[in-house]
């Protein structure tokens, strides 16, 4: 649910260029290369290359399963193997699932796409005075409220949803309301929280009951809680800089739920691909209308080329906008509606390729970019296209925005001033700070050095110069730490990657001064 994601002209040019992919539809159909051995080898070899343990793949084609397979090992400690019933946790693909629960309630007449979000959760407010009395359901499902996104937020942090829910008012846009596309995982969050309160039950209730139930998605859930009862989960993995990969914990993210903490596997993912190719019907029954469906499925938003991830998620597209839940790209003169998922330790992509009445689903228990060079790999074959060295592409684009990251710290180092010291001793920046969006962080000094403490992640501040300090935080990336005094000469407050957290009085009997 994490990285940089993705101006053109009118919104009635966006609609007809992506118009435009039918007529590339139109042109006699290539013929698919249904060579299962080789893209069998293709990924063994790549998963070798890449480092990765284990990976589940599943292609429906004309609403029948043409592949399913687990790759490599759900566990390196225990080296059990990945079966196409392996639970993944499939992190911002979730969002699918919770434009398709809004829909639902929109064909049943209890919510409308351009509802008021206010109309369903009364107590939910933003910032901006025009975007807190206009925005609507659609706004918050296609990324468009100006509200950047607030990741500190939900990330291991200790809020319930509908804590969340209120603390957004606090969040101040930094885009005009509906002008930009801000990729925004609290929002999808708020939409699933205003689907639980319109339908009287959990965000979590709906899906199992009106998605996974009569799909037959009988492995799938929505909690890491529940996913490692299961006797067939995956461990997620993490590669360290030495390329050693590692087991690591389930992240839980009940908290932010409806912006992908479901868990599931390739063979129920293929379930839920075959609804989106059948418009929503399943098995001889309809769930969800044909006009949700294209709506769902239709670009809501241009993403403009300055908007971030077009090269890391989308490397080849022409046009790129987002749908309800989906990105809508231009692929190679094919239209692709697709999207990522990534938490800690997993990626998935779940695509379509609704020329071809065809999808698949790719889940991988380690967070690289694999997930990008098999999946495009796979549209590449489906499509009959030739084929492209997408572990070159990727792996170059990583180690360049690894280098342009050294190279940005290594910047603040080269140009800091020398010799200088804080302006107090490091005693008087011990206390605790507090955000009004983000909650309290906390300074300590440990070892003659300061430490940050925010949400249950600690990191030690390197003095860069004067009372400036360096964080890698894992949050917040490798960052900045500013001090500031106010006019008595006491340390007053801090910011950090934008973010300012003022100190909290000491309370009668602290001992903090």
């Amino acid at each position: 649910m994490k990285r940089k994601f993705v101006q053109w002209v009118l919104a009635i040019a966006v609609v007809a260029a992506m118009g435009g992919t039918s007529v590339a539809q139109a042109r006699p159909r290539p013929e698919p290369k249904e060579n299962w051995a080789s893209l069998d080898h293709f990924i063994r070899t790549s998963m070798k290359a890449w480092h990765v343990p284990g990976a589940a793949v599943a292609i429906v084609r004309d609403k029948s399963v043409v592949f399913i397979k687990g790759f490599g090992v759900r566990d390196i400690r225990t080296g059990a193997p990945v079966t196409p019933d392996t639970l993944f946790d499939i992190g911002s693909c979730t969002k699918a699932f919770t434009a398709a629960a809004v829909g639902m309630l929109v064909d049943e007449g209890k919510m409308r796409w351009d509802g008021r979000v206010r109309d369903y959760i009364p107590f939910f407010h933003l910032y901006d005075p025009l975007a807190d009395e206009q925005v609507t359901m659609r706004d918050l499902l296609t990324h468009r409220t100006g509200v950047p996104g607030t990741d500190l937020l939900w990330y291991g942090a200790p809020y319930t949803q509908e804590e969340i829910v209120r603390r957004m008012a606090y969040a101040k846009p930094d885009a005009g309301f509906r002008a930009k596309f801000q990729y925004q995982n609290v929002m999808y969050m708020v939409a699933g929280y205003a689907v639980g309160q319109v339908a009287g039950e959990t965000w979590d209730q709906f899906v199992q009951q009106r998605i996974f139930d009569p799909l037959g998605m009988t492995d799938s859930d929505t909690s890491a809680e529940a996913a490692e009862q299961s006797p067939n989960f995956s461990a997620p993995h993490f590669e360290e800089p030495s390329g050693k990969v590692v087991a690591i914990p389930w992240r839980n993210i009940d908290d932010i739920a409806p912006a992908g903490a479901i868990n599931s596997s390739a063979r129920d993912m293929a379930k839920w691909i075959t609804l989106q190719l059948s418009d929503g019907v399943y098995d001889g029954k309809r769930l969800i209308s044909a006009e949700s469906m294209h709506e769902m499925h239709s670009p809501q938003m241009v993403i403009r080329g300055n908007e971030g991830m077009r090269e890391e998620f989308f490397p080849d597209e022409k046009l790129l906008s987002y749908g309800m839940g989906w990105f809508i790209e231009d692929y190679r003169g094919h239209e692709l509606i697709l999207h990522p998922g990534d938490i800690d330790g997993f990626s998935t992509m779940v695509a379509l390729i609704p020329g071809e009445d065809t999808g698949f689903v790719v889940l991988v228990n380690l967070g690289n970019m694999y997930r990008q060079v098999l999946a495009y790999h796979i549209v590449d074959q489906l499509l009959g296209l030739p084929e492209t060295d997408w572990s070159a592409h990727f792996r170059a684009f990583r180690e360049r925005m690894e280098r342009e990251r050294q190279q940005r710290i290594e910047s603040w180092w080269a140009k800091r001033a020398k010799g200088t010291h804080p302006s107090r001793d490091l005693a008087a920046y011990a206390g605790t700070y507090r955000n009004k969006l983000y909650g309290r962080a906390q300074i300590t000094v440990d070892k003659g050095k300061l430490v940050l403490h925010y949400h249950g992640f600690s990191s030690t501040l390197e003095h860069l110069q004067y009372d400036t300090f360096v964080t890698d935080l894992r949050l917040m990336g490798s960052g900045r730490v500013t001090f500031a005094l106010n006019a008595d000469g006491n340390v007053a407050r801090f910011a950090v990657s934008g973010i300012r957290f003022r100190r909290e009085k000491a309370k009668p009997n602290s001992a903090e001064k």
